[in-house]
């Protein structure tokens, strides 16, 4: 029977992410889920041990629930300081009926089962196996300081190395006993039991088997896997303030000289939190309040546009930019012509667009009522939302 120890410790500074990667959505479907959903083809699969990032546990799991139930077991494990700690806490969780053991990357969400089984069937065979494919570009070696070629390395006799790895279970554990003993550190797995002069079989890979490392490599991704997502977004959002004597007024990250303005916990920007709602709405996250709790002390005062920048940093998560942004304000005063400008200045550099694409206007209610009797102030927004070349 076969284990396979699924890593999903890494993190997310390649992918310019402040979350590790393994929660990118493509196609539906995150990374994590991809994998699994692949693994639930594997044949005399027993369980998968996946090894998680310290205070991801919960997430990853909510992750693996939402896929229903799978014909193996789940184990879970916390990852290690380097790739090759978490590797020996995965094995530390390989059930006593598994004599072979798989280890892939989280990272590589489109591995097919076929893969994974062929790479069992040799790592049973020889001892130990890697999915790998031969390099088609001309590889040099170079300088330390990578200024100057010193070689260049014969092609035919360079492969690129993936996973899934496999291996005999006796085979691991002494190719990680030899390690410690000889203080080896390798890259990949398979490196351990080459140290010990030990064969390792090659299987043929499959170049669209990336792993998802940089923005580029998600974009890639997404030609195989996210084909039906959809590519604009729209969203839509609201806010309204009472108007206060003595607070300032501040729309769209500008201050207008006026006796009365907006009232609310932050700054009570009116324009900014339209936006920020139309924003989170088209890329189908909650509202403002559930992320900037009007009753979290944290917020008293903050700037509106603080606020937008970290609504651009979950968009950012998502996968998703801002294309177009028109917003209404709705008010008898202050006049906004002559801010306006400012106001799109302001909102394209936050959300890094081109102010072309952005619109402010503003109209008054008529002199009808509380809006007309100078009660309040309102917005609309109305956005779409791209997925981002940068991701």
């Amino acid at each position: 029977m076969i284990s396979c120890i699924l890593l999903v410790a890494g993190c997310g500074r390649r992918m310019c992410m402040n979350k590790n990667k393994i929660f990118l959505r493509i196609g539906g479907l995150s990374l994590v889920q991809w994998n699994l959903k692949h693994l639930r083809e594997v044949t005399n699969l027993a369980e998968v041990v996946i090894v998680t990032a310290p205070g991801e546990r919960d997430s990853i799991q909510d992750e693996v629930a939402a896929m229903g139930e799978f014909p193996w077991r789940v184990v879970y494990c916390d990852g290690g300081k380097e790739r090759q700690d978490s590797v020996e806490n995965g094995l530390a969780m390989v059930g006593d009926d598994c004599n072979v053991v798989l280890v892939h990357d989280g990272a590589r969400p489109m591995a097919a089962a076929e893969l994974f089984e062929a790479v069992a069937v040799k790592a049973a065979e020889v001892g130990a196996a890697l999915a790998a494919v031969p390099a088609v570009d001309t590889i040099k070696r170079v300088d330390s300081d990578a200024s100057r070629s010193l070689a260049t390395l014969p092609r035919e006799e360079l492969y690129i190395a993936q996973t899934p790895q496999g291996f005999r279970k006796d085979v691991m554990i002494a190719s990680r006993r030899y390690a410690v003993t000889h203080k080896v550190r390798g890259t990949d797995d398979v490196s351990l039991v080459e140290a010990m002069g030990e064969p390792v079989a090659i299987v043929t890979g499959d170049y669209k088997n990336i792993k998802i490392t940089t923005p580029s490599d998600r974009q890639a991704a997404m030609c195989y896997l996210g084909g039906k997502q959809p590519m604009m977004r729209v969203g839509y959002g609201y806010d309204i303030h009472r108007f206060k004597e003595g607070r300032p007024c501040i729309l769209g990250g500008v201050t207008i000289e006026s006796p009365i303005g907006p009232d609310g916990h932050s700054d009570a920007d009116v324009l900014i939190h339209a936006l920020m709602d139309a924003l989170l709405g088209a890329a189908g996250l909650r509202d403002i309040g559930y992320y900037f709790p009007p009753e979290d002390m944290q917020y008293k005062g903050i700037s509106s546009m603080e606020l937008l920048r970290r609504v651009n940093l979950l968009l950012k998560e998502e996968g998703l930019k801002a294309y177009n942004v028109d917003v209404m304000v709705i008010a008898e005063a202050p006049k906004l012509k002559p801010h306006i400008e400012q106001m799109k200045e302001n909102i394209a550099r936050v959300l890094d667009m081109e102010p072309g694409y952005i619109s402010v206007k503003a109209t008054t209610n008529e002199m009808l009522g509380a809006l007309g009797r100078k009660e309040g102030i309102a917005a609309q927004a109305v956005v779409t939302l791209c997925e981002r070349e940068d991701l």
